[in-house]
């Protein structure tokens, strides 16, 4: 069948010009100019009145708990506010679903349970633990069931089944990687640095000695470990949620001497900084936690230099209750931001404020992903042949948050309340409308896609 999305101004690569998008099942077709006969024969997609045709956002870090902590957030309800936070795929984390999937009955597991769960497609990242980093078989089987990588963590991940990285198992699994060429991403923050500095079994419960107890100095050298190690075993490394300046720049120098490195920041880094966690509290506690204005400032000019690859949003949900509990003892609230649906939509509002254009900034939502991870490669860019994932962006439209918009599980954020520049109107995944800005999802069952199956 073919469609067309019309009125529209389409992404290129390089511009926006006036055009007519032809999709034909679940695949960009052709770009013509409206006038196309082609156009007349379609069936109408969307009609875009003069707002952006983009490529579908690429978010390559959630956790949307499913199996075992469906009532945190699960596939069914995440996908739906990835969705109309214009995200058309998502690469889910191995924790913290429940059992965590860093083994292959657990990874099986995950994917059966997800089937027919997802508004939009996705993607599964296997879990690297320190238990596993040496069971070279038991890797190579989560590798053929279908990941996009391993993930790990450097220090606790706070899940039991979880185990971190250390001295011992970290090169184990870096040797892996790097010879079966597959990507590692870590959570980079030392675990034995944050032991030296930790406060948690003092008197001090503030949100003051939450920031005080995961100093930059945690990551960086984490950073420079991991880095050692995939020059070593030429590892194919990505350091997710960079949180400051110089982690961003000593990653960026890295690869200009020939490590496969690549990185990622998230919308809270850039838009929150340690003053907003000082007064709202458990609400913005993450790990690494927030940074301050002179760090945020920096991440920013480190996009304006090229030297960060990619933002995701590292949603990280759950119940009101494991925040609220964190009112008076910080110690005490789950770490994590829920952010999927407003994220992306936010940075950009930011990045247009800074004076980045919109086809700055597309690539780091888009084809720096889809260029990185298997399974992705069909995405990312408006071209003949590549997957109809499609976001419909509209920058003039002024848009307050409110609770009342959320489609994730849980109604809090911490970007409800607060204003931004521009809106989603739709989003498109293989050929169909799932989103629409002024009706909420749109079809009546999920039918996204794991990609490794396809």
């Amino acid at each position: 069948m073919l469609q067309a999305i019309i009125n529209g101004r389409v992404f290129d690569g390089d511009d926006f010009t006036y055009k007519a998008l032809l999709v034909k099942n679940d695949t960009i077709h052709a770009i013509v100019t409206p006038d196309n006969p082609e156009v007349a024969e379609a069936a109408v997609l969307y009609d875009a009145k003069g707002a952006f045709v983009l490529p579908g956002f690429i978010d390559v870090h959630v956790h949307f708990n499913e199996p075992g902590r469906t009532t945190w957030e699960g596939f069914r309800t995440g996908s739906a506010g990835a969705a109309a936070g214009g995200i058309t795929t998502v690469c889910d984390m191995p924790l913290n679903s429940h059992p965590s999937a860093n083994n292959a009955g657990t990874l099986q597991l995950k994917e059966q349970s997800l089937q027919n769960q997802s508004f939009i497609d996705f993607a599964l990242w296997g879990g690297m633990t320190a238990d596993m980093s040496h069971n070279d078989k038991a890797l190579q089987a989560m590798q053929d069931i279908g990941i996009i990588g391993f993930k790990g963590f450097l220090s606790e991940s706070g899940i039991t089944d979880f185990k971190r990285l250390d001295h011992d198992s970290l090169p184990k699994a870096m040797k892996f990687c790097g010879e079966t060429d597959t990507i590692l991403g870590l959570h980079a923050e030392w675990g034995d640095t944050l032991t030296y500095y930790g406060l948690k079994q003092t008197s001090q419960k503030d949100a003051a000695a939450f920031l005080e107890s995961r100093p930059v100095e945690a990551e960086l050298e984490a950073v420079d470990i991991a880095l050692d190690y995939a020059a070593k075993y030429n590892t194919p490394l990505h350091i997710v949620h960079v949180s400051h300046p110089e982690v961003a720049e000593r990653l960026y120098s890295a690869k200009n001497t020939g490590v496969n490195v690549s990185s990622e920041t998230c919308p809270h880094y850039l838009l929150f900084t340690d003053k907003d966690f000082l007064r709202e509290g458990p609400i913005l506690k993450c790990a690494p936690p927030l940074r301050d204005k002179e760090s945020v400032e920096g991440l920013w000019e480190k996009i304006h230099e090229g030297k960060i690859d990619i933002i995701s949003s590292d949603h990280s949900p759950c119940p009101p209750a494991m925040k609220q509990r964190g009112t008076n003892n910080i110690w005490q609230a789950w770490g994590g931001i829920q952010s999927i649906q407003f994220g992306i939509p936010a940075f950009i509002s930011h990045a247009l404020t800074r004076g980045f254009s919109l086809a700055d900034i597309l690539p780091l939502l888009t084809h720096h992903a889809a260029d990185r991870f298997p399974y992705l490669h069909e995405q990312g860019r408006i071209q003949p042949g590549n997957k109809a994932n499609l976001t419909i962006y509209d920058p003039a439209v002024d848009t307050h948050i409110t609770a009342d918009d959320i489609l994730f599980r849980h109604k809090y954020s911490p970007y409800v309340g607060r204003d931004i520049k521009g809106a989603i109107k739709a989003t498109i995944v293989s050929g169909r409308c799932v989103y629409k800005a002024e009706e909420g999802i749109v079809v009546n069952q999920p039918f996204g896609q794991n990609l490794a199956t396809l």
